[in-house]
């Protein structure tokens, strides 16, 4: 027996370690270890936080210290100036011979005006937030330090120094919210503020986009980017002439710069499917086994079939060839796609049914919203539809894309700020040549960010996890999960346990609840469960946030139903009911009763310092909404005091995310400006990300040693080993940006031609545009004549099918197969085009507005077929990587022959087009 137990403890010591796992062993109290009254019962051993550093420790930051130091001391000299005298300070500074030289006069009358306007006064780490934004670089500042109100400084200076503000977000919800923040400020100073949000008509955007500074989400103006170059009025576009030039302040920065930048922009056309192929397909996939038909690489998120699942499925479509080009396309696609919806792609983590079962709706992976009317690419989204059971949709045709990389990198003032980029900071300035600064915070960190607990199973982990929701009550408990149908698990969980919980997710029934949710779940008892809180942009206040109840209280008391699902603070009292139904009344009168209307006043009457000129019904409802506000603070002040004695704000993930940067955004929501808190996560070895990247190895080191699933793995090396399985995750994302980034480096260059070209034929005066496709004619005759190498019947042939009023004998044939073809033709051609045009007046400009947008079409089709091209290209280039050369090299090569021939083809083709109708 003790030979025995000498050579397996011999074998474990050699075995374990190359597993990553050397003792398997709990160091810590069961996951319910934290005390309902007494926080610091919980050992020194699990803390991990340490005091924020001074404000200019670090040489980033120290750079600043004068300047800081000259704002502080011009605050004094603009506190004493009036308000009229205070815009008049900072217009002035415009004229000034060099704006940029006026940094700190600006940024103090940004500060006093931020206070005369919001009732706050900018801490000296937003100020230093702000500089390092001027500077363009990433301003990494943590959650709840106020970036929001920190943008004023860079934005303010950009318009000093003579251009726009765009100012970019994640979201509608917080562009609207941020912008409403804020307006009141800019607007006293002199600056307009604009508004882009998904549901405007293109004359409303026209006027947000001339404002002096504009708050849009990353997608709303990559878009407009991409339709204001398919439109065909110089009307119909809507973004500045100068929109490169303005300065793009990105926040959550390393979300839409890294993240989201996996996937371009694509604006794409409705084409006629067969959605017959599609349901055979769909069939034919659910017939199909993995390993013996199809292989899956769940680390690219993609499906290869065997030889033998070519053969089966030839053999079941009884065709000679998958890739056989019949009937409109191969079935190639259909069963790849089938099958990739079958094992990639999960409802309720990747996509969701809408509201009415009748489509898919894509789930967003980082906010956890569902993208109503976005669609996959290249057939994908109707294989989901046919898995579904759903009546498959029309395909999509890419007529217009670009990556978030390609477009942010073309304006001349970039900056960003986020709570987590340290991580990516060598992609961030290897991509875009932006650095990453890391601004102190105003209070220490107070939070305590405990080691994961790793179990056997997703149940034991969930398990635990509820338990330790129990064992912490009535402390405000935030759960994020990874994918909607978590979050529903877990919710149910916790109902069953008795426990009362609220859910954020993508599901429509609670993505309307999300300001209400937010805003309580701060108090004491609450349990919140959300999918992807990282992403949502919001402040969890400890004790539950007055000022936000206070608004929804008033909305809803205006649009009807006040009481409807809302659990306020506490009754608010006949007084201040009739208060609020007196401003109702007078907003009534007013005429403003649409949704959007009352939201947009409660959100002014809530935020902005009251103005002389203000109308009577928003000064009523001013003063109602304060009168509520203090109700509800009343009650939470005193709930405030409760939570931060029994540890603030609990934060426990379910799953690591992708990134460690989206698990420190997560841990984020907890412990904001001092406040106490603490983060765990309950993991698995059973989770995805595990599992893809050698989980189960370790999970069969459980099972040999007979660990039992409610035993909770903290061993160092356990957390190390995952951490490791999360960086592999990041170098493979990383990889797959990379190589989306190379190979759109090749399409941008082209793509920027093409818009370039396009926007002259777009905006060219009259007299230019005769020149210019005067030009476009003498070039189809330089094509002519290279390609028909001194045969002149061919030459005649040719000029004759683009220029009609040339053929039948018109040119001398003596003259076109010498060496002086090329310039005869090119002033006969320009006598054909002359005529053509017609005589200066309506009808030469008749002749220009048909010309004109024969024109624009051609070029999009022929692009839009390039595009398709430029696609099936990287497919074969990919596969020439098998054969060891550079896909990129080849496709760069290979492109630029594609776009050499696309020039060619387009003029071509509309010259033809215009010299024929």
């Amino acid at each position: 027996r003790a030979a025995m137990q000498s050579l397996l403890a011999t074998y474990v010591l050699l075995l374990l370690p190359t597993l990553l796992i050397p003792y398997i062993t709990s160091f810590a109290p069961p996951p319910s270890f934290m005390s309902r009254n007494n926080v610091a019962a919980v050992p020194a051993l699990f803390a991990t936080a340490t005091p924020s550093s001074p404000l200019f420790e670090t040489r980033a930051m120290k750079k600043h210290e004068g300047t800081l130091s000259s704002i502080n001391s011009l605050e004094a000299k603009v506190e004493d100036l009036s308000d009229s005298d205070l815009v008049s300070l900072l217009s002035s500074l415009r004229s000034k011979p060099d704006p940029s030289k006026e940094l700190e006069t600006t940024f103090a009358v940004a500060r006093e005006a931020a206070w005369r306007t919001l009732q706050l006064r900018p801490y000296d780490v937003q100020v230093l937030g702000g500089l390092t934004l001027h500077s363009s670089k990433v301003c990494q500042m943590a959650t709840g330090e106020g970036k929001t109100l920190t943008t004023i400084f860079p934005a303010l200076q950009a318009w000093v120094e003579g251009r726009g503000s765009f100012i970019v977000t994640t979201n509608d919800y917080l562009a609207k919210r941020d912008a409403g923040i804020l307006r009141p400020a800019f607007e006293f100073l002199g600056l307009s503020v604009g508004l882009i949000q998904t549901d405007m008509k293109e004359e409303e955007r026209k006027i947000q986009y001339q404002k002096d500074v504009v708050y849009v989400t990353n997608s709303e103006l990559g878009f407009d980017y991409l339709r204001d170059h398919l439109s065909y009025t110089a009307e119909g576009c809507v973004m500045p002439d100068a929109w490169r030039k303005r300065f793009c302040l990105v926040d959550e920065a390393d979300s839409i710069f890294i993240d989201e930048a996996r996937t371009p922009l694509i604006i794409s056309k409705s084409v006629e499917t067969d959605g017959q192929k599609f349901n055979t397909a769909t069939t034919l996939a659910n017939a199909l086994q993995p390993g013996i038909h199809y292989d899956v690489d769940l680390k690219k998120k993609n499906v290869i079939l065997t030889e033998a699942g070519y053969e089966d499925c030839q053999r079941a479509l009884k065709v000679e060839s998958l890739f056989e080009v019949k009937d409109g396309g191969s079935w190639a696609g259909y069963v790849v796609n089938a099958v990739k919806a079958k094992e990639l792609f999960k409802v309720g983590v990747d996509y969701q049914a809408s509201a009415d079962g009748s489509t898919v709706d894509i789930i967003d992976p980082f906010s956890g919203r569902a993208l109503v009317g976005r669609k996959y690419a290249d057939g994908l989204h109707q294989a989901v539809e046919s898995k579904e059971g759903m009546s498959v949709g029309s395909q999509s045709r890419v007529i217009a894309k670009v990556t978030f990389q390609s477009f942010f990198k073309m304006f001349d003032r970039l900056s960003g700020m986020t709570g987590t980029a340290v991580s990516s900071a060598g992609e961030l300035e290897r991509v875009y040549g932006l650095e990453v600064v890391e601004v102190p915070t105003a209070l220490p960190l107070a939070r305590r960010d405990y080691p994961d607990v790793v179990f056997k199973t997703r149940n034991a982990a969930d398990n635990a996890l509820i338990n330790e929701v129990l064992g912490v009550t009535p402390r405000p408990v935030l759960v994020g999960t990874t994918s909607v149908a978590q979050s529903e698990r877990i919710a149910s969980a916790l109902t069953s346990a008795g426990v009362r919980c609220e859910v954020l997710n993508a599901e429509a029934s609670n993505a309307g609840r999300e300001a209400e949710i937010v805003a309580q779940a701060g108090r004491s008892g609450r349990v919140t469960v959300a999918t992807n809180m990282a992403g949502r942009g919001t402040d969890i206040k400890l004790g539950g946030d007055a000022s936000a109840m206070a608004k929804i209280y008033a909305k809803r008391r205006v649009v009807g139903g006040a009481e409807d699902g809302a659990e306020y603070p506490c009754e608010v009292g006949t007084d201040v009911e009739g208060l609020v139904d007196a401003a109702v009344n007078a907003m009534k009168k007013a005429g403003i009763t649409a949704e959007k209307d009352v939201e947009d006043l409660v959100v002014t009457a809530c935020d902005a310092t009251e103005a002389e000129d203000d109308p009577s019904h928003l000064t009523a409802m001013r003063e109602a909404v304060a009168a509520v506000r203090d109700k509800f603070d009343e009650v939470l002040k005193a709930e405030k005091e409760e939570v931060l004695a029994i540890g603030g704000l609990y934060v426990m993930g379910t799953n690591r995310h992708e990134s460690v940067r989206v698990d420190m955004q997560l841990r984020g929501r907890s412990g904001r400006q001092g406040d106490p808190g603490s983060s765990r996560f309950f993991l698995s070895f059973e989770d995805d990300m595990v599992k893809v990247f050698g989980g189960d190895k370790m999970a069969k080191m459980l099972d040999v040693f007979r660990v039992s699933e409610d035993m909770p793995v903290e061993a160092k090396q356990v957390v190390e080993a995952l951490d490791n399985v999360q960086r592999r995750v990041e170098e493979e994302y990383e990889e797959v940006r990379e190589g989306v980034l190379g190979f759109d480096e090749v399409l941008d260059g082209q793509r920027q031609v093409i818009y370039q070209d396009r926007m002259e034929v777009l905006n060219a005066p009259a007299a230019e545009f005769d020149e210019l496709f005067s030009q476009w004619a003498a070039g189809v005759v330089d094509d002519i004549v290279d390609g028909s190498k001194g045969d002149g019947d061919k030459v005649s042939g040719l000029i004759g099918q683009f220029f009609p009023v040339l053929a039948g004998g018109v040119l001398d044939p003596a003259q076109l197969g010498g060496k002086g073809a090329r310039e005869y033709l090119k002033v006969a051609v320009g006598e054909a085009v002359a005529a053509k045009m017609g005589e200066q007046g309506e009808a030469r400009d008749k002749w220009r507005k048909t010309a004109r947008y024969l024109l624009l079409v051609s070029l999009d089709n022929a692009f839009q077929d390039h595009l398709g091209n430029m696609d099936s290209l990287i497919e074969s280039v990919t596969l020439r990587g098998y054969r060891g050369l550079d896909p990129k090299v080849e496709y760069q090569q290979d492109g630029f022959e594609l776009f050499k021939g696309l020039q060619g083809t387009l003029r071509r083709n509309s010259v033809y087009s215009i010299m024929n109708q």
